[in-house]
């Protein structure tokens, strides 16, 4: 069993910490706000800058494989600094690139600015998830963990739809210019305002990014790290075809899908909501029980299309499941990692997770497509139960810490 070591009394307190919570997580809000943003307001970008479509479309892409070729050496490059620092500085490298995509001249200055933003991002994600870490006694971490990662729900919820009504009114580059300028207070107010906290060496002989591939912890993290590969490729395969799914198999008009996915888009705050509670409560069997909860969907929607109560039924637990999935899917990885190892566990998760949503769509597209949706989530389904298998294997690492002195 691994031997997790505890956040730093240093930093712990008996006091749950929601102020510095709220504001990391209103940094993830910003960060993927921003990730996303192109395809909110694609129409306006492509006609200003006078391009097509498909080339707005590339600046996601573009910002997905920057962020997979980037974040695990940056995150070996910032192993032993300040992860404070490293937060704030990285938001606010964020934010200066965000303003300057407010006023690019051109497409191409806009495709480079998106590939600075992105590494920025990609800093950040390393290394807030570890920075929450330490703020939190290991009883808060599943609450706490959830408090940030739901930046990232609130960002699809509440973050996109703003910016895009922002973009309308007063143009995209307003859109790029107010968010990096959120990004640069967020950074301010970290700097500023938060505790200091450096990684120790985890004994005499080295350092915290020494030594890792010996790691007791290595083993169980690659486990959960293909099984988060199979977690965004089963969910992606399956949503970038859900409206198909909808009117094919299931022979719901346009007019319903509509309320359905915003049915599906409640269930996943909700599932943020209780993802804390339950990773909390549950340590060792929460991650599973989520994956088997998201397979389980995933096997109705595939053999029950034609029963419309049992479909939303499956949607509502694939939305729970996807809200929950993260931060329980990042509490665990937190409670299995020593202190050499977390700044990687959570930078390859999130590289994971980016490779699993580049090719989840491809494998669903292979799969059936919009011609056969049902085959498409039966694989989903076939992705999500190997994912839990492996996480009920790796979950034997999993450690419950003694609470941390104040």
């Amino acid at each position: 069993m691994t031997d997790v070591k505890a956040p730093s009394p240093a930093l712990s307190t008996a006091r749950f910490p929601l102020g510095a919570l709220l504001m990391l997580s209103l940094g993830v809000l910003v960060t993927v706000t921003v990730e996303s943003l192109p395809a909110g307001i694609l129409p306006e970008m492509a006609g200003s800058l006078g391009v097509p479509p498909l080339q707005i479309g590339l600046l996601i892409s573009v910002w997905a494989l920057t962020v997979i070729v980037t974040s695990l050496p940056l995150a070996r490059a910032v192993a032993r600094a300040d992860r404070r620092r490293v937060v704030g500085w990285s938001l606010a490298a964020f934010a200066a690139a965000g303003v300057a995509s407010a006023f690019a001249p051109t497409y191409e200055v806009l495709f480079a600015l998106r590939i600075a933003s992105a590494a920025a991002h990609a800093l950040f994600w390393s290394v807030v998830i570890v920075y929450a870490t330490a703020l939190l006694r290991p009883e808060h971490l599943g609450r706490g963990l959830a408090v940030v990662t739901a930046g990232g729900s609130a960002a699809t919820l509440v973050g996109l739809p703003l910016s895009t009504l922002l973009a309308q009114a007063l143009g995209w580059r307003s859109a790029f210019a107010v968010l990096g300028a959120l990004a640069l207070l967020i950074a301010v107010a970290i700097l500023r305002g938060m505790p200091s906290h450096t990684p120790s060496p985890v004994d005499g002989r080295g350092s915290t990014a020494g030594g890792w591939r010996s790691d007791p912890s290595l083993v169980p993290l690659l486990v959960f790290g293909a099984a988060g590969i199979l977690i965004a490729l089963g969910q992606f395969a399956s949503f970038t075809y859900i409206r198909p799914y909808l009117s094919i198999a299931v022979g719901v008009g346009d007019e319903w899908a509509a309320p359905l996915l915003l049915a599906y888009g409640i269930a996943g705050m909700a599932g943020v909501a209780g993802a804390g509670w339950l990773a909390d409560r549950a340590p060792r069997a929460s991650l599973v029980l989520i994956l088997a909860a998201f397979a389980g969907a995933f096997v109705v929607l595939a053999s029950a299309p034609g029963t419309l109560w049992a479909v939303v039924g499956a949607l509502l637990v694939w939305g729970f499941a996807i809200g929950a999935i993260f931060p329980v899917l990042q509490t665990t990885l937190m409670r299995i990692a020593t202190e050499r190892t977390r700044t990687l566990a959570s930078a390859g998760v999130v590289v994971l997770f980016n490779v699993g949503i580049a090719v989840g769509p491809w494998v669903g597209g292979v799969a059936g497509g919009e011609s056969q949706p049902t085959v498409v989530t039966a694989v989903s389904a076939i992705a999500l139960l190997i994912a839990a298998a492996l996480s009920l294997v790796a979950a034997r690492s999993v450690r419950t810490a003694a609470p941390v002195a104040a």
